[in-house]
């Protein structure tokens, strides 16, 4: 009796997966013995082949046959071949196996036909294949699929991308043909808004993803470019924008053309609108604990404003707070709105089920394995036993998420367990976390006009425990995490300037309100002058404690012993006199700090200001009086545009044996450059030593800057600036105001660090030395 079963398998298909090796008869063929395994090389001479293929494979003669290992073996050469294709064949209780191999040709060319827009070297590139390289089937699908995904981002939405294989006769080679119908290119000329103000219209594409394609940022952004998926997306967005305004029959159309000998598409939103639907009457019944006036007022609609259902959510929302604050954290508002007869107008009714008031019971935190228990808990606004605020359990949350710990934070009530869950009205509070990594280790590069080229390493742990240390070396630097305490380690080098820093932050120190730390740092910088240099070390204790929501008061003790280090060349006898004497300065100082902008690195809106004062003289060799007063206002013009005002006030007050000139150089003011009147030469502006372009530093500042920043996208800003400031070496004195104007642009090209580059205009400038147009900063970690 002789049974045969043969199957042709190609790799791609293998690859991806295998099909079990059983059908028919060949679930008879487990366990028979192995008499003959023969490897057939298709296509070219290859014995050494043979040999490595049955070097590889399980099943060989002598052994009992095993579908699971057969299939392990094909599944394997799939991986190395083009095509294999096996044949088993029983004979009396005897299995014969053959497996024919096709070795992986190599591609000889690739040629590219159609392609009129793209031009050959970057397409070839885009795929990542050459010629003179083994063929691997699925290696060269993947590379062909990001090929066409290149097209669609470049905006050709209707291209049509294929390929064929044509084999070299008598060779193990192949020819890759590469046809390409590129079709209308999908750069945005313009978007048509028809039947929409032009307020919608601005406010729509605000909201929108597709944008109008921009020649100056529009290939930085990407964005300007037609994708189906957006556009289908975008459709869903207007018309929720219209039902949300009082259009609940409302449609949107969008119409796709490209004008004649034009590249570009047009897209057209057309609404249709059909009535403007209003509340007609707004009733409210199930409220015993507020009035209805107090209900009224949490009211994001009205009795003949417009009917928006997203409003009304809103409303809900409002309603339910106000509940959850007084511990009615299970407060229900149900709604049904009704369509007024021969009218387009909604009734409105609202049902509340007040529910039960609830206090906190225990608070449980779960999914934490290296953070502290405590730590979490220090960030809870909650406080078992008071009254359940259901404000406090959202605000809780988010101050979890903004630490920075976890990458998810949930926080929900649920009923109370053991003795809590007889009395029936409290709730226990689940605290949920996922934990990230907290530690960063980086290196960055930058340069900027006043410390030219820099670059360092850096070292962070946001969730550091020091507790930990001295189990470091044998549990890890696991040992050393989940306490919530911040360490950094900085280190920089840079054309001017050498700095080397180490901060630790405590926060709850002791379980107290306050956060306590140290920073020490080491610097060598000659950016203020070319003809001295500063060498420095500094050490400062402070303490830190918010007051409430907007302010927090620092204090802090500072020690720093610097020395100045003169040129060999200069003759100045008043940069030399100055220069030598002894440096340590002894300060202790505080800080009022309020901050209501609404994001620490790029506010829209908002008021910071700090109000500092500092006295040296407790020990040191100086005794003077160190007052700053430093504000920038933010106003939001609108979704794009924002208006930053800054008024800052800097003044040192010596006293005792300390003079405006035997006041140590790195403890003065200094003005000019990027940060400091944009235009002029960083610290060229003020006192200078006479005859010299060598700054001196004063000891009264006072700058003022307005500036308007306009987001052209996510990642770019434009700006334009005017900047006034004064520097002198007299008390409380106003100096020579200069005056600047200019335009720059800042591009999150680096993430959270933009490359800033401007041109300013001085006004006045003294004398054309001072003189610097140009400022860049640029800075990026990898």
């Amino acid at each position: 009796m002789k049974q045969t079963i043969r199957i042709s398998l190609l790799c791609l298909s293998l690859a991806t997966s295998l099909p079990a090796f059983s059908y028919g008869d060949i679930l008879s063929y487990e366990n028979q013995l192995i008499d003959k395994v023969d490897i057939e090389v298709v296509g070219v001479p290859a014995p050494a082949i043979n040999k490595a293929v049955l070097s590889r494979i399980k099943m060989h003669p002598g052994e009992l046959f095993s579908q699971h290992e057969f299939d392990g073996d094909l599944k394997a050469l799939s991986q190395e071949f083009d095509q294999i294709e096996p044949t088993v064949e029983s004979v009396e209780g005897h299995i014969y196996i053959t497996i024919k191999v096709w070795p992986k040709p190599l591609i000889r060319t690739i040629s590219w036909n159609g392609n009129k827009k793209m031009d050959k070297k970057t397409l070839a590139e885009e795929l990542g294949i050459s010629s003179c390289t083994v063929f691997d089937r699925i290696a060269f699908h993947k590379a062909f699929q990001k090929l066409r995904s290149y097209y669609v981002k470049k905006g050709f939405y209707e291209a049509e991308l294929n390929y064929a294989l044509i084999p070299v006769p008598h060779s193990n080679e192949v020819d890759i043909s590469i046809d390409i119908e590129e079709g209308r290119a999908g750069k945005i000329k313009e978007l048509i808004f028809v039947n929409f103000t032009a307020k919608e219209r601005e406010e729509l594409e605000e909201l929108m993803y597709t944008k109008k394609y921009n020649l100056f940022t529009s290939w930085i952004t990407d964005e300007g470019t037609y994708h189906e998926e957006a556009t289908q997306q975008d459709k869903f967005a207007v018309l929720n924008y219209l039902h949300n305004h009082g259009y609940a029959d409302a449609t949107v159309a969008i119409d796709i053309f490209q004008p004649a000998n034009s590249d570009a598409i047009i897209i057209k939103i057309i609404a249709t609108r059909a009535e403007l639907y209003t509340i007609d009457k707004l009733t409210v019944s199930g409220n015993t604990l507020f009035s209805e006036e107090t209900i009224r007022k949490q009211f994001t609609i009205c009795e003949g404003g417009i009917y928006s259902p997203e409003k009304i959510r809103e409303t809900v929302h409002n309603i339910s707070t106000l509940y959850g604050k007084y511990g009615y954290i299970e407060a229900y508002v149900n709604y049904t709105p009704h369509l007024e007869p021969n009218k387009a107008a909604y009734s409105l009714h609202l049902v509340i089920e007040e529910g039960e008031q609830y206090c906190v019971g225990m608070i449980k935190v779960f999914g934490n394995c290296s953070t502290q228990t405590k730590a979490i808990l220090h960030e809870t606004l909650l406080v078992p036993g008071e009254i359940f605020n259901i404000e406090k359990m959202r605000r809780t949350e988010e101050r979890l998420e903004n630490i920075g710990f976890f990458s998810s934070v949930n926080v929900y009530a649920v009923e109370a367990d053991g003795l809590l869950k007889e009395c029936g009205n409290y709730r226990d509070v689940h605290i949920e976390v996922e934990e990230t990594n907290t530690g960063r280790l980086g290196a960055f590069v930058g340069y900027s006009t006043g410390d030219k080229l820099f670059g360092g390493l850096n070292f962070s742990e946001n969730n550091f425990d020091h507790e930990g240390i001295k189990n470091l070396w044998s549990k890890g630097y696991n040992a050393v995490r989940g306490g919530g305490e911040y360490l950094n380690l900085n280190g920089s080098i840079g054309q001017r300037s050498r700095r080397y820093f180490l901060s630790w932050t405590k926060p709850y120190f002791m379980d107290t309100p306050w956060a306590v730390g140290f920073d020490i740092e080491r610097t060598n910088n000659r950016y203020t002058s070319n003809a001295y240099q500063i060498n420095a070390w500094s050490f400062s204790l402070h303490a830190t404690r918010a007051l409430n929501q907007f302010w927090k008061v620092v204090y802090h003790y500072r020690l720093r012993d610097s020395e100045v280090s003169v040129d060999a060349s200069v003759e100045n006898k008043s940069l030399r006199e100055e220069a030598g004497r002894d440096s340590v300065v002894s300060a202790v100082g505080v800080s009022y700090i309020y901050d209501s902008t609404n994001h620490p690195r790029q506010p829209t809106k908002g008021f910071k200001s700090t109000i500092s004062s500092e006295v040296a003289g407790l020990g040191g060799h100086y005794d003077f009086v160190n007052l700053g007063y430093v504000n920038s206002y933010y106003v939001e013009v609108n979704e794009r545009d924002v208006l930053k005002v800054r008024a800052d006030l800097h003044y040192i007050l010596p006293f005792g044996n300390t003079t405006p000139h035997t006041l140590p150089l790195d403890e003065r003011l200094f003005m000019g450059g990027e940060n400091f009147v944009r235009g002029y030469r960083p610290y060229r502006l003020g006192p200078l030593y006479g005859h010299t372009y060598d700054p001196r530093g004063g000891i009264s500042l006072q700058l003022a800057s307005v500036e308007y920043v306009r987001r052209f996208a996510k990642t770019f800003r434009g700006f334009v600036f005017f900047d006034a400031g004064a520097l002198t070496d007299k008390r409380l004195h106003v100096g020579r105001i200069y005056t600047s104007a200019g335009v720059g642009f800042r591009w999150n090209i680096f993430g959270e660090a933009p490359l800033t580059f401007g041109i300013g205009f001085p006004l006045n400038a003294k004398q054309r030395d001072q003189i610097k147009r140009f400022f860049i900063n640029i800075e990026g970690c990898f």
